[in-house]
């Protein structure tokens, strides 16, 4: 369904969400329990008013469904955030080899360089972030050798 037709179907729920109770409020239901239709109407009014909200709210998650962005806008990238020495933070996938440490990474391509250390305040929620010594942190798909330097065989702090 485009994205035309998604905001027609919600502009006509929310309309008919709106005249429906109304009119059955004023015309048909009430008419019996309120005679003047100085109350009848604007209580009729009313709770149509109030179901063409939820209305509303629905049609705008139902027409807004599925869109990545708005058009002409590009797509929001998560932040990226090398903190520690020798870390290296990568936003999207990888496809290429990763190292942080003194051992060579056989190259398919150019390797990665680790980014200069920097020390911000709080990362955003979506930020990939690469904070610890020698860290690796991807924010999408590896398919790539990666290494931090560490050897199995070491002894360990």
């Amino acid at each position: 369904m485009g994205w035309n037709l998604r905001w027609a179907v919600a502009g006509l729920v929310t309309t008919t969400a709106l005249a429906v109770p109304v009119w059955l409020g004023g015309a048909v239901v009430l008419p019996p329990l309120l005679e003047d239709p100085a109350i009848r109407w604007p209580l009729a009014s009313a709770l149509g008013t109030a179901l063409a909200a939820l209305a509303a709210s629905w049609g705008y998650g139902f027409a807004t469904r599925g869109q990545r962005a708005t058009p002409g806008q590009a797509p929001s990238s998560p932040s990226v955030q090398a903190t520690a020495e020798r870390a290296v933070a990568i936003g999207g996938s990888n496809q290429g080899p990763v190292s942080t440490g003194d051992t060579h990474v056989p190259a398919q391509s150019q390797a990665v360089t680790p980014a200069a250390p920097h020390h911000p305040a709080v990362p955003p929620a979506d930020a990939v972030t690469a904070s610890g010594s020698r860290s690796i942190a991807i924010g999408g798909n590896n398919s790539g050798p990666l290494s931090t330097g560490d050897k199995s065989d070491s002894p360990r702090p």
